[in-house]
């Protein structure tokens, strides 16, 4: 039986460490996510991202929040909370990688898959921020899974190579 709670050497974790490392990785995998995102859209155009609606339910303007690049226009602030969100986690999985052993399994995608459903699945429903994800579709669906294996999976590269780096002098 695999013990999913197995405890790491107390002497062989690194905190600190991580905090950092996971901020990088949460920058990097945001962007991951929103490129993945592009080719594989999670709702319709016409559908509201949940974080600017998160944005404006906090008392935003998100329509001020725009940017015009090579005739695209972007808005900075669902980006912005896009990517925070990424970075939280990020460093959420990397402490948790330090105390877990079999936090990293499948590289991650275990973890990405458990954060997207009770992200999506049922904070940002209950916060109203968007519908059920199993009324969602089968193309937001596949979009939210697929997409957030790629995140999870791009955040365990990043923090199991910046980690050997950073740590393999101890």
């Amino acid at each position: 039986m695999i013990n999913l709670f197995e405890l790491s050497n107390k002497k062989d974790r690194h905190l600190w460490t991580m905090i950092y490392v996971g901020i990088i990785a949460g920058i990097f995998s945001a962007l991951v996510k929103s490129g993945f995102e592009t080719l594989i859209p999670p709702r319709t155009p016409e559908t509201m991202p949940p974080p600017m609606v998160l944005l404006e339910k906090l008392g935003f303007n998100v329509s001020t929040m725009d940017y015009h690049w090579l005739g695209t226009t972007i808005n900075w602030g669902g980006n912005g909370v896009h990517i925070l969100f990424s970075i939280a986690i990020a460093i959420i999985y990397c402490v948790v990688c330090e105390y877990l052993v079999k936090a990293k399994m499948l590289h991650g995608v275990i973890f990405g898959v458990g954060v997207s459903v009770f992200a999506h699945g049922l904070v940002v429903p209950l916060l109203g921020l968007s519908g059920w994800l199993w009324l969602a579709g089968p193309e937001a669906l596949i979009s939210e899974f697929i997409g957030t294996a790629f995140w999870i999976w791009s955040i365990e590269a990043i923090r199991s190579d910046l980690r050997y780096r950073l740590v393999r002098h101890n």
